[in-house]
């Protein structure tokens, strides 16, 4: 089942789509499942704590994977990224309490939020191995296994809910599947990779969460700033209100998992690119990926203007008509927001990591100074008009950076060809 010698780019491209797809897809499914069980209100109540567990979420993983796969040169040992993840998993799942009584969570759906907040450790030490084995050039094994624990925990969470209309027992339903499976499913796929064992490595722990600090700061704001808009309406207006943006926000995900379709099985080898200096294959992957969602948000944009609405409404049993045009931008702002998250990566590989602070921080400082009032002149259009200036201005700042770094490395390439030459002559 997890073979190591079994077609693995193939795989990898196959794999990473399916698990993309039922990954980005389980937020949908289970507000769906909520909605039409228990009605907006507690679909309103559940988005919260998605919402509240997923901007944690980045406190857990720490944003790590990217740098761990673009480590070619194992600065880092496996055990160093394994420790340094039990230490951010455990902060998150505190974190993520202190966040949902800050944001208004009553006690009796205070249970929930701990056992999403677990649902979400379970996968951030489940990704150190995932990220190790992409190193080994295997991202097929890990999108396999997420795959399937995702469709199982979701299935769960849903007969449950539909039975009990409890999110707390949902919750650690959900919680107990997920655990079991990643238990069972990566112990047999580590068979294959003898080299990859946990193990505690305490000493180069804090070095590790200062170099990748930026790329954790950048992180945790990108989702800050993604659920910023859900959390404001949750807060300043209504449950029903916020259930129905979430809704039309849903779709943003098909541009994401498309875009991740095609970049995310390269990172590891874009790493490959940028330790060898070779900056002319790295600067086309970059365009060719930039372009491809350029166009994809387009598409995306225009099916949600024309069909949006109709199936959307159809699917969570509410009445959306005269949100198209408002559907149609949200996907063009769900188009720049991936470009940042690709920028971030690619900055990521390139070392430039203290840069994806500086861009997030002026988002946070836009988006904090502008969001509410916004929400409270014009609603939902208020919301989704914060987001998308939000991250425009993130991305500027990224393609400035990107190009900057670029012009500085092609210099110091020219430098040390011309170092070459003199030392040839002289020899």
């Amino acid at each position: 089942m997890f073979g190591r010698n079994v077609q693995p780019q193939k795989r990898a491209y196959i794999w990473n789509l399916v698990s993309s797809i039922v990954y980005s897809l389980q937020s949908a499914v289970l507000l769906m499942v909520v909605t039409r069980v228990d009605g907006l209100k507690t679909a309103g109540i559940f988005s919260a704590i998605y919402a509240i567990t997923h901007t944690m979420a980045s406190l857990g993983s720490y944003s790590m994977r990217t740098f761990q796969v673009s480590d070619q040169r194992e600065e880092f040992s496996f055990p160093t990224y394994f420790s340094s993840r039990v230490v951010t998993g455990s902060l998150m799942v505190i974190a993520s309490l202190a966040y949902g009584f800050y944001q208004g969570v009553s006690i009796p759906d205070m249970p929930a939020v701990l056992l999403f907040s677990l649902y979400r450790a379970v996968e951030c030490v489940e990704d150190v191995y995932h990220g190790e084995v992409e190193k080994h050039q295997r991202l097929d094994v890990a999108s396999l296994i997420v795959a399937v624990r995702v469709i199982a925990a979701t299935a769960v969470f849903s007969a449950v809910f539909a039975l009990t209309r409890s999110l707390n027992l949902a919750s650690f339903a959900l919680v107990l599947t997920a655990l079991l499976l990643a238990w069972v499913l990566n112990r047999t796929a580590l068979k294959d990779f003898p080299e990859i064992h946990a193990g505690w490595d305490h000493r180069h722990v804090l070095r590790l969460l200062v170099v990748t600090f930026p790329i954790f700061i950048g992180a945790i704001l990108y989702n800050y700033l993604v659920n910023m808009p859900k959390l404001t309406i949750f807060r300043v207006l209504n449950e029903e209100t916020q259930a129905l943006f979430n809704i039309l926000f849903m779709p943003i995900f098909v541009i994401n998992v498309l875009s991740q379709f095609i970049y995310r099985p390269l990172v590891a080898q874009m790493g490959e690119w940028w330790s060898r200096g070779e900056r002319r294959e790295m600067g086309k992957a970059v365009l060719l990926q930039s372009l491809l969602t350029a166009a994809l948000a387009g598409a995306v944009a225009l099916g949600a203007y024309l069909l949006g609405c109709p199936v959307l409404g159809f699917v969570y049993s509410v009445d959306l008509r005269g949100n198209e045009l408002f559907l149609a931008v949200l996907m063009l702002f769900g188009g720049i927001a991936a470009l940042d998250t690709f920028m971030s990566v690619v900055l990521t590989i390139m070392r430039l990591q203290n840069s994806i602070i500086l861009a997030y921080v002026c988002g946070f400082v836009l988006c904090t100074a502008t969001i509410e009032p916004m929400i409270r002149a014009w609603g939902m259009w208020g919301a989704g008009l914060a987001y998308g200036s939000t991250m425009t201005l993130i991305l500027i700042v990224f393609i400035v950076t990107y190009g900057l770094g670029m012009r500085r490395a092609r210099k110091e390439g020219l430098t040390e060809r011309q170092k070459g030459k003199s030392a040839c002559e002289t020899s």
